[in-house]
């Protein structure tokens, strides 16, 4: 495919869409199928197996968890004064969940997860989320799909089939050392992780496109209500942004999630989510 004819795509994608955002935001009770990039809210969803120990001492047990994330992004609106829910159930079930938060002003998405304990196999999983700004726009919508099939003998199963590419996580690598306070005159040392990501281009694009052009790198730890806000910069002229922020004493073998963000030559932001083992 040439540069022309990808740029010619990318144009035709960006015409459909804005149809599409078009009717969503003024129709938001004739929600459209879940469809990425293509949907008002361009929403994104994975799911990726883990494991949990719940009790203490000598009770406790090890339990599978299904981690299931959400990205959405304000395609078209402005990303202040919203409100956002997401609730997921189990088709079949009382298992069920929610979890509120709004789009970041600046990087105009927002990213939410939800742990499910001990998934049945073959169930469906829905996530209703439901957007609203203060001049009165709305949008809600379902997507349904089949849970992951996580148990203890089953802990990397990964579906991440919505997600699209136009940024990936090239890396993600970790650096262990200790940090120096001073408390009553007296050094203590504290563990510290480094935590770098290369958020580069997506591959079927040029790099081009991206340079110059902003970078984000969110995180998130089991336990913690949503993402934070690690570390931001510019891609370069090859396409690539390396990103670096620092997590104080961090739970050593912890699952770290890294959500990174970028724009290429336009106002979209597109999402890239990884997950990996804190190190330190």
């Amino acid at each position: 495919m040439t540069w022309k004819t990808l740029r010619a795509w990318r144009t035709w994608r960006a015409l459909t869409a804005a149809l599409t955002l078009v009717a969503g935001l003024s129709a938001a009770a004739a929600s459209p199928a879940f469809a990425g990039l293509d949907g008002p809210v361009a929403a994104n969803m994975d799911q990726h197996c883990a494991v949990e120990t719940i009790g203490s001492g000598p009770t406790t047990i090890a339990i599978p968890v299904d981690r299931v994330t959400l990205n959405l992004e304000a395609a078209g609106h402005d990303p202040n004064d919203s409100s956002i829910t997401a609730t997921y159930s189990i088709v079949g079930t009382t298992k069920t969940g929610t979890t509120t938060g709004k789009f970041d002003p600046v990087k105009s998405n927002v990213t939410l997860t939800f742990t499910v304990a001990s998934p049945p196999l073959g169930a469906e999983l829905d996530v209703h989320y439901q957007v609203s700004w203060t001049d009165g726009t709305s949008y809600d919508n379902t997507a349904r799909t089949a849970l992951a099939p996580c148990t203890l003998a089953n802990t990397t199963a990964v579906n991440t089939s919505t997600w699209n590419n136009y940024v990936e996580v090239a890396d993600v690598s970790q650096q262990c050392t200790t940090v120096r306070f001073n408390i009553n005159g007296l050094p203590v040392y504290i563990r510290e992780d480094i935590v770098t990501v290369d958020v580069a281009h997506g591959s079927p694009y040029p790099a081009g496109w991206y340079a110059g052009q902003a970078a984000w790198a969110d995180y998130w730890i089991p336990g913690h209500k949503g993402y934070t806000s690690g570390a931001s910069g510019t891609f370069d002229s090859t396409g690539h942004a390396r990103l670096t922020f620092r997590l104080l004493a961090p739970n050593t073998g912890s699952e770290l999630d890294v959500l990174a963000s970028g724009r290429e030559s336009g106002v979209r932001t597109f999402p890239a989510h990884t997950w990996t083992t804190i190190a330190c």
